[in-house]
């Protein structure tokens, strides 16, 4: 496995490296600029100034600020996506597994944080006017959603169920993006292992036949 670039190793890194390591670098402080500022108020100098870099170069690797702010949506979608689909990988075949899976891969640590959910929401308020954010917000959103109803599905055959599949995965993705809400706007609002336990329990109410609870 090769050394990650670090600033100290940058020098001896090849150009690939090099910008790939300023991109990342640059990503993550318009994250942090549009967590603080909002997109509105997000600029390039201020990018610039967070990742301590020239405007020059923000301008050397995205050329304008809508360039940057469509890699950062691209990059956060990749992480959510890969996150929830690894997370299924590793849960089997099971279907109540891959249920519990999809659940706390939506409320995992790099996901279910404050920075991550109050970008994301500002990317989703932004789409109605912005074709480029709804497309790749909408397929984000799109491809969890089959997924769920995949799985609600395969329960519902195997168990039986007190609602549709249908409104089951609807039920577990509107208690999902409340509880995101929840966490953003209220400085007490539901802890990780609080959400999760509150989406289990709703778990349990429409399939009373199999347990949610996460395993240790």
């Amino acid at each position: 496995m090769s050394t990650p670039v670090t600033e100290k190793n940058f020098a001896s890194r090849n150009r690939k490296q090099q910008s790939e390591f300023r991109k990342r670098q640059l990503i993550e402080a318009t994250i942090d600029c549009i967590d603080k500022l909002g997109i509105s108020q997000t600029t390039l100098a201020k990018i610039a100034e967070r990742a301590g870099l020239s405007q020059g170069n923000v301008v050397f690797h995205f050329h304008s600020k809508e360039a940057l702010l469509e890699q950062t949506l691209h990059y956060l979608n990749h992480e959510y996506r890969s996150n929830w689909q690894q997370a299924l990988e590793a849960a089997g075949d099971d279907p109540n597994d891959r249920l519990r899976a999809m659940i706390e891969a939506a409320f995992a640590p790099k996901i279910f944080n404050r920075r991550k959910i109050s970008v994301w929401f500002a990317f989703w308020g932004e789409s109605r006017s912005r074709p480029k954010y709804k497309q790749v917000c909408g397929a984000s959103d799109q491809a969890f959603s089959d997924t769920l109803l995949a799985i609600c599905e395969a329960i519902e055959r195997q168990h039986g169920a007190r609602l549709v599949a249908r409104t089951a995965a609807l039920s577990f993705e509107g208690m999902i993006d409340g509880l995101w809400q929840n966490f953003l706007i209220n400085d007490a609002g539901f802890k990780r292992d609080q959400a999760i336990a509150a989406v289990f329990e709703l778990i349990e109410c429409i399939y009373p036949d199999i347990r949610a609870g996460a395993k240790n």
